[in-house]
């Protein structure tokens, strides 16, 4: 049984790795080839717009179905959807032409991104933070690897030598999907699963991480759609350049810091660990916009992403934690869903901004909206864990002081779980 989760999550994490290497190629010159192609910044703003709400429009749905139906054939499905967008972009004589092309690559987005997640959590035991930091540190070595193997391929043989990569990548991971085994109806290791307390316990979950996400995800985006071009004006340099920027700045450190971000979820309350990397982070956004030089830029980039992404462990493991698991594909739907509103609108706004307020406005604004972020958790209370002694062969917790189970004699684990009516 453990290989058989070991092969997934080594799976799964590939597929994480790939699938953003394949978007984070495009991630540096994105922006930039949708410019050449005649939109003006709003106009930019408006391409991501298009993709954020054809994604957002089918997370829940796609949770909700995969909880009903399996992860396996719906996810493959999503990742076939997405090979098209990257075989067609070269073709595109103006902006415009991109609209549909965007569309399709949200829906691919949309039909995949919660099952990811959600398998995760399928396939993870009582350590589920330190699964999700593998498939964590999967994804975010995509986003480091991508922009610079974008941006070079592009210096190389121009910006479409990028989209032929792209294509590629998305290709394996469709293979990939392929091998990934039905997870829905597996069997958990580890403690046993959390009762759900009634309706009104899931919707207040959600409401509380779909704020949080919504927050985020404008924060996020209001700087993301004109971040590789502020980089690339104010700095004087070329993709390759920006692919290391990107790459050294904000992917390396947010790999690096997923597995102590594991143990530390495992380790200490989640709650507090979430809401202090957000308070603290957020100011190095607008230090990104005050920097004078690369080094001051990357030093910006750095702190803000070591900071943010030591807590995304415990952000992934506490929300399927307070679920119970028959739902989580639904409330994956519901977070995913949320963030890709806040993106949208986030995307929106970003172009607005920069030509109504100046090039510095929309990474002011996020540093100001981000902190907000963190309000909807001051409402969880305990943060959704407390300390109990749980036996691994009995299968059960108990309640006594020593360390050793007193039924079998096995070493108890001292695990972080909800609290939970006895």
């Amino acid at each position: 049984m453990k290989s058989e989760i070991d092969r997934d999550v080594a799976i799964i994490t590939c597929i994480f790795a790939l699938s953003n290497t394949a978007s984070g190629t495009l991630s540096p010159i994105w922006p930039i080839y949708i410019v050449k192609l005649g939109a003006t910044m709003t106009e930019l703003g408006l391409i991501f717009s298009v993709a954020s709400i054809a994604a957002s429009a089918l997370q829940i749905p796609s949770g909700l179905l995969s909880d009903r139906f399996g992860r396996k054939r719906l996810h493959a499905l999503g990742v076939l959807l997405g090979v098209l967008p990257p075989m067609m972009y070269g073709y595109a004589g103006q902006w415009l032409e991109l609209l549909p092309l965007a569309m399709l690559a949200g829906i691919s987005n949309g039909l995949t991104t919660s099952i990811r997640w959600t398998v995760v959590a399928d396939i993870s035991s009582d350590e589920m933070a330190k699964a999700y930091s593998w498939t964590i540190a999967g994804m975010l070595t995509g986003v480091t690897v991508g922009p610079f193997l974008g941006g070079f391929v592009s210096d190389l043989y121009g910006i479409k030598s990028a989209f032929i990569v792209c294509l590629l990548l998305y290709s394996a991971t469709f293979l990939l999907s392929v091998l990934l085994r039905e997870t829905r109806s597996k069997p958990k290791e580890g403690p046993p699963p959390v009762p759900t307390d009634d309706q009104g316990s899931l919707l207040k979950i959600a409401l509380i991480f779909s704020a949080t996400n919504i927050i985020q995800g404008l924060g996020f985006y209001l700087t993301t759609p004109v971040s590789p071009i502020f980089i690339t004006t104010r700095f004087n340099i070329d993709y390759t350049q920006l692919g290391i920027i990107y790459a050294l700045g904000s992917g390396l450190p947010s790999i690096l810091i997923q597995f102590p971000g594991g143990r530390i979820a495992d380790k200490y309350n989640r709650k507090k660990l979430i809401i202090w990397t957000i308070l603290f982070s957020s100011p190095f956004t607008a230090t990104i916009a005050l920097s004078r030089n690369i080094i001051e830029l990357m030093l910006s980039l750095l702190l803000n992403s070591l900071i943010l992404n030591i807590a995304w462990p415990a952000y992934q493991a506490l929300m399927m934690e307070s679920t119970p698991p028959k739902r989580w594909g639904f409330i994956n739907g519901i977070s995913a869903t949320t963030m890709w509103i806040g993106m949208t609108v986030g995307s929106a706004l970003s172009g607005f901004l920069w030509e109504s307020f100046g090039a510095s406005s929309p990474f002011y604004a996020a540093a100001m909206i981000f902190p907000l972020s963190a309000l909807p958790f001051l409402s969880l209370g305990t943060g959704g864990q407390s300390r109990e002694k749980f036996c691994p062969k009995c299968y059960v917790f108990r309640t006594q002081k020593e360390n050793y189970c007193i039924v079998c004699g096995t070493k108890l684990k001292d695990i972080w779980v909800r609290p939970r009516e006895r």
